[in-house]
């Protein structure tokens, strides 16, 4: 697995995400559009909720990195980076999972152990030594697993 890198960045945005906020801002600038343009205080309470809300959307990222030292990942505001290490990981595999599995999206702990994702229903599982598990999203989960495959022979 020398020199193999495998990168994938990923963001929360979806159809429906983008569907969802482009109907709740028609909510809120009907009334202000239907009182030419006069805003009052629970607009603005409104807009920025919105704005913000948005904004979260905008610059949170899942970015994971699978090379010769192990799996990485940074996952902006939450994570800024973590390093789980080939001797530390006992084993390791692509997972279907659902949303209730994890309580969401995003980054979660719970019962299944820690999981770290944006959409979709794949990851790659990971079966520490320590005996933690830790599930990362992907939308790639063919090339994981070829990339994982990889390690796996160079191992051996």
């Amino acid at each position: 697995m020398k020199n193999s890198v495998y990168t994938e960045k990923q963001s929360f945005w979806t159809w429906w995400l983008i569907l969802l906020f482009g109907i709740i801002w028609t909510v809120q600038i009907q009334p202000i559009y239907e009182s030419n343009w006069k805003i009052d205080n629970s607009s603005y309470v409104g807009l920025g909720i919105l704005l913000i809300v948005l904004l979260f959307f905008l610059v949170v990222r899942l970015h994971t990195k699978i090379d010769e030292k192990g799996i990485s990942i940074r996952f902006f505001p939450f994570v800024r980076k973590k390093t789980w290490l080939w001797n530390d990981i006992g084993d390791m595999y692509i997972q279907e999972y659902s949303i209730g599995d994890y309580g969401g999206w995003g980054y979660r702990v719970g019962k299944n152990g820690t999981a770290y994702n944006t959409k979709g229903k794949y990851g790659l599982q990971l079966l520490l030594k320590n005996g933690s598990r830790v599930m990362i999203g992907t939308q790639n989960q063919d090339e994981v697993q070829r990339v994982i495959d990889a390690f796996r022979k160079s191992k051996s």
